[in-house]
Order: C-alpha cells, then structure tokens, then sequence
C-alpha cells in the first residue's frame, strides 16, 4: 500500500512526457511535466498521475488556514476567465489576500486550460470543495468521460489497481487493499465510464468522519446536464 506520506519515495522512473510505471498496469500512466497530462486521450490509457511539487510554503499556508474560511464552489467557465470568476469568490469566502492565495489561482488556471485543451472543452465545470465529511467515500467510477482531480489540502484520492477493481467495489468498506493513493501536489485525470475506449478507474474520497479533519479539493469536469450556467463577467 502507498502511504501518502512516503508515496514521493515510491515514484518509478518516468521519461521526459509520459511512461506507463513497473509497479502499475498498462493503462495507467505517470508524467513530470504538465504536457504529459495529454496521454489521456491515447487508446487505452485509463489513469494519467502528474506528479510534481507546488512551491515551497504552500502546503503549510493552507493546511495552516481555518477552515471558515476556505473556499466551497462551482463555476462552469472558459479558462481564459478563471481568475475574473474567482477572485470576488475567494472574497466572499474570507481566504486571505496574500501571495499564496495569489499561487493557488494561477495554479487552477493553469490546471483548467489544460484539461480544457485535453478535452476539447469551450468551458469547464470547475468544482473547488471544502469536504470535512465522507464525501464520495464508496469505491467507484465516475459517470463521466474523463475527470482532472488534485487535493490542494488534506488527505488525498484514493484508487485501485484494475486487477482490484470489482473486489473493492464489491467490498467497500470491507476492502483491505491493495490501496493506491496520489502522492501531495499529484494531478490526476481518471477516465470514466462514458469513456469509449476503456472500463475507467475505481477510486474514492478518502473518508473523514469522526477525524475533525478536511480537505480542499479542485475537480474539473467536461460540461454535464447538471452544470451550472456558464459564468460571464456581467
């Protein structure tokens, strides 16, 4: 089992893009660079890990942050008005106006024009959720074609090897592993299952019930009969 906190340790080599890694399966990709993210679309491919490191200090501000005040949203947006959209959000929500607040949009951003530009999406449903409950904590699939998930703070996604796949979701609760979790700072695309070429990856939301613990987590999803109106700066 990868343990969150030594799961950097564990990362197997990769190539300058994209690699399919030893200890995973053919389907499920790792990359160093945020191009890399690409390989989703590659027949087959049904997990792409970018694993990288946001810039010192972040992680200490936000886990340092009340949590009154982080931010729990839903836009559906064109990256080109993601900070317009968050700024007057992140106000309202009470999160401090200092350089790290500053990183952390810049970094959705960045993250929302690259799932736009993978997908092909005009705009994107871009979720930012403060969860201090078992949020999503049954082992499943999404019921979408592919979904970009980072955890900017607290425990992060866990997923299962597709050998595992019908066992955990079989089991839930009661499934003992073998248990993959993304390392801090890793971004994942999952696919899904409207995907056409593959059966999509199981995983969950780590549960948090009864820990006092939270977690901040940015979903970006392509847009769905349940996305909101798109955002505009009127």
């Amino acid at each position: 089992m990868l343990d969150q906190v030594n799961a950097k340790k564990l990362k197997p080599q990769e190539t300058e893009d994209t690699e399919t890694t030893n200890w995973l399966a053919a389907g499920i990709k790792s990359c160093k660079k945020m191009d890399g993210l690409e390989a989703i679309n590659e027949m087959g491919t049904e997990l792409v890990i970018w694993h990288r490191d946001l810039p010192p200090g972040f992680n200490e501000w936000i886990t340092d942050l009340s949590p009154s005040c982080l931010p729990h949203l839903r836009i559906f947006v064109s990256p080109k008005d993601v900070r317009l959209a968050l700024e007057p959000l992140f106000d309202e929500c009470g999160l401090p106006k200092v350089g790290m607040r500053e990183l952390l949009i810049e970094d959705i951003a960045k993250l929302v024009h690259a799932f736009s530009e993978v997908t092909g999406s005009e705009r994107v449903d871009l979720r930012l959720e403060h969860i201090n409950h078992d949020a999503c904590w049954r082992f499943h699939i999404d019921n979408v074609e592919a979904r970009l998930l980072t955890t900017y703070r607290g425990a992060t996604t866990e997923w299962v090897h597709p050998a595992y796949a019908q066992q955990a979701i079989n089991e839930q609760k009661f499934f003992s592993g073998p248990l993959e979790r993304l390392a801090i700072d890793d971004v994942a695309i999952f696919k899904g299952k409207s995907a056409a070429s593959c059966d999509g990856i199981v995983h969950r939301s780590p549960p948090l019930k009864g820990t006092g613990k939270s977690r901040l987590l940015l979903c970006l999803n392509q847009k769905s009969e349940v996305s909101p109106d798109p955002w505009d700066n009127r």
